[in-house]
């Protein structure tokens, strides 16, 4: 089964495609300095986040994200926010 937790499906898909181990995967890794991004993986990577979230990336992704926490930081923008579970009914007497 697959993780339910955003970043964590994020960083094994990122991991993969990449080709990179996931302790590179830092919140503060630059992603052309540090991660080695360039504009076809940048598309590739793009593809496929859009494909494992069904979401929408804008056109712009790659110009104004510059880190890979900024790249968790916009998926979460586009995810819908998780739903709160149901409340219990109260115990009938």
């Amino acid at each position: 089964m697959t993780d339910p937790d955003p970043s964590v499906r994020l960083r094994a898909l990122s991991s993969e495609l990449l080709s990179l181990p996931e302790r590179d995967l830092s919140p503060d890794a630059r992603l052309v300095d540090d991660l080695g991004l360039d504009s076809l993986a940048a598309i590739e990577w793009g593809m496929a986040i859009e494909d494992e979230f069904g979401v929408a990336l804008p056109d712009d992704a790659w110009a104004v994200t510059t880190t890979y926490g900024a790249v968790e930081d916009l998926l979460a923008g586009l995810l819908p926010a998780p739903s709160a579970p149901a409340a219990s009914a109260p115990a009938q007497a």
